[in-house]
């Protein structure tokens, strides 16, 4: 009864999106009843959302979604991220989402009722295009053919915390450009390229934006610490598809700001905005297709990839072409100079576009090598390190003195107190780097992140006097971002460069010398918990003051999938993480990895500073 409830749900949903997409020629409609419609329509597509999260709390397992993805033993929390756990469910997810960006638009937006409704039809026609698919192609409700008293479980991989909040966060990214998207291609259509419409679009963006980094940072945590590889970044092709809409996203956040000193940038703003839409759905297709191999892939059904290549390449397409139609005409000349805030800005904006275009190209090469030779090729880290990372690089300078900059002269306020942080800096890190083991790549993350910080916080002493005020926070919200850009490139550099492994064969009850402490094996434990059984490995390291601390790394057994997941043990310090796995055993001998991560706990403080200054820069609109 509740999967009949939540398809007719959202095909009643997918209906009432259909009436508002019907000319104002053939049928005129008051604004007020217009969004009562689509406010409708998104009540029915949460109703059917909440319904399939039901079936999988109640273990519903006529539904054929849950018998495939859920259990009666699995503990609540993944009973509700089963629901999202799934190509079917993820789907519904995502249009859930058009809907209730569409609605919260709705609620806030100050623009006239025709654009408006402009916009909101351009969003139902969005909605309309994946609740078809999922109709026609994913539907979440089908019965089950037989009665069945048990499902089949859930990935044991996604069986996590981080992965019960981490793709709703990803969605809200990636869906929230379609709201951009939308306002992007209402903008054409009534050429109305005003302030209105730019400062609404500013708005989403950094909604958008903000989502999609915290999501991607709660799965590259996840990561780091449930797949057991040390690491927190592998150019995986699905983390590369989730890097390309965030880096578009920052160059569209930025020139939107750019539009609070030049007027002539309509046109790039327009094309960010159907660009970063445009690379959230080709991401969808790769992932759904089956034509990427990755851990984070969700299916493998070509012909579901098909038709969702199909809506990539009608969204995109059309975007495009009413974008070269109906393309704004200049207002103003660029105030371009050799060091302005425009200049920088600008210069800053083709840097991502570059670093978008060569992260696509290493991840769909070798898709386009199989279809034409019938071979396998991988592109990996080395690749993406030594293009990616030198593109960046001069970004990075720019970002640190960006913010400073004017936006019609070449002047530089108290420019000499930079130089001169400047060089004590480059002084400072050379003695360290000296005195260290010395790395070109430490050498120049260290010096960038550095200065990045130092020059936000030098600008934001010469140019604010302190105070306990939210228009305080507010007015060194830019600067706030990028101390946290500073602060992760810092992590970034020290966690990759100066990492340190060691390996050891040791029995239970031996002792190991490590870095001047002392790793003692203490014993195993066996743990039986609700849906799976946990091998528990107690480790102790006694550190140089005489303090002990405990690390517990193990393996997990999954009895109903089967699947044996390594857990790692981590000790979470300021200053590094001592991480630890437990590989295999061999008469009672066993194989421990122990990595030392220094200073990766950065990486997680800069992304929550990034995050939380795009919420303040939400909040000041």
């Amino acid at each position: 009864m509740i999967s009949l409830i939540g398809f007719f749900a959202l095909c009643f949903s997918t209906i009432f999106s259909f009436t508002l997409l019907i000319p104002v020629s053939i049928f005129k409609i008051n604004i007020k009843y217009f969004i009562l419609i689509f406010r409708l329509s998104t009540f029915l597509v949460c109703i059917s959302f909440i319904s399939l999260i039901f079936a999988y709390v109640s273990s519903d397992f006529t539904n054929f979604n849950v018998f495939q993805n859920s259990h009666s033993d699995k503990p609540l929390i993944y009973k509700i991220t089963g629901a999202w756990g799934n190509h079917e469910g993820s789907i519904l997810l995502w249009i859930c989402m058009i809907s209730l960006y569409g609605f919260f638009y709705s609620l806030i937006s100050k623009s006239a009722n025709e654009f408006k409704i402009l916009v909101l039809k351009f969003q139902s026609a969005l909605f309309i295009i994946f609740a078809l698919f999922i109709i026609l192609t994913s539907n979440p409700f089908l019965v089950n053919s037989v009665f069945v008293e048990e499902g089949l479980g859930l990935n044991p991989i996604l069986q996590d915390p981080a992965l019960a909040i981490h793709p709703p966060m990803l969605y809200l990214g990636y869906v929230g450009f379609s709201l951009v998207f939308s306002l992007a291609i209402a903008s054409l259509f009534r050429n109305n390229l005003d302030q209105d419409w730019i400062n609404e679009a500013r708005t989403w963006s950094m909604i958008s934006w903000g989502f999609l980094t915290a999501g991607i940072a709660l799965g590259s945590y996840w990561a780091y610490y449930e797949l057991g590889w040390g690491g927190w970044w592998f150019w995986d092709p699905v983390e590369n598809i989730s890097l390309m809409p965030w880096i578009a996203g920052l160059a569209l956040v930025h020139s939107l700001l750019m539009i609070r000193g030049e007027q002539a940038i309509e046109k790039w703003i327009v094309f960010l905005a159907i660009l970063c839409f445009s690379l959230s759905i080709l991401g969808t297709f790769l992932v759904r297709s089956g034509i990427l191999t990755s851990v984070h892939s969700f299916a493998s059904d070509a012909s579901r990839g098909l038709f969702i290549l199909l809506i990539f390449f009608l969204t995109t397409g059309f975007g495009f072409l009413i974008f070269l139609i109906k393309t704004p005409s200049k207002k103003d000349d660029l105030h371009l100079l050799l060091i302005n805030k425009t200049s920088a800005l600008i210069i800053n904006n083709i840097l991502m576009m570059i670093t978008v275009f060569t992260i696509l190209l290493g991840t769909i090469y070798p898709i386009i090598i199989e279809v034409l030779t019938n071979k396998r090729i991988s592109v990996g880290g080395p690749y993406f390190n030594s293009t990616v990372l030198p593109i960046l690089l001069p970004g990075f300078l720019l970002m640190s003195i960006a913010p400073v900059l004017s936006w019609k002269t070449n002047q530089i306020k108290k420019f000499r107190i930079y130089v001169i942080c400047f060089l004590i800096l480059s002084l400072i890190v050379s003695l360290q780097s000296y005195f260290t083991s010395f790395n070109t790549w430490g050498f120049i993350g260290l010096i960038l992140g550095s200065w990045i910080i130092i020059a936000s916080i030098i600008s934001i002493m010469i140019r604010h006097r302190f105070s306990f005020t939210i228009k305080y926070i507010t007015s060194i919200n830019s600067f706030i971002a990028h101390i946290g850009v500073g602060v992760m490139i810092i992590g970034v550099t020290f966690s990759s460069i100066y990492q340190k492994e060691y390996n050891f064969n040791i029995e239970v009850g031996d002792k190991v010398s490590l870095e001047n402490e002392i790793l003692k094996f203490n014993d195993m434990q066996i743990i039986e918990e609700k849906n799976y059984q946990s091998l528990k490995a107690n480790i102790s390291i006694k550190k140089k003051n005489g303090n002990i601390i405990y690390i517990k790394p193990g393996k997990n057994y999954y009895p109903v999938s089967k699947m044996i997941t390594t857990e790692a043990g981590i000790y979470h310090d300021w200053f590094k993480d001592i991480y630890i796995t437990l590989g295999s055993e061999n008469n009672n001998i066993w194989f421990i990895r122990v990595l030392i991560n220094p200073l990766v706990s950065f990486i997680w403080l800069g992304v929550i500073i990034m995050v939380f200054s795009s919420a303040i820069a939400v909040i000041k609109k």
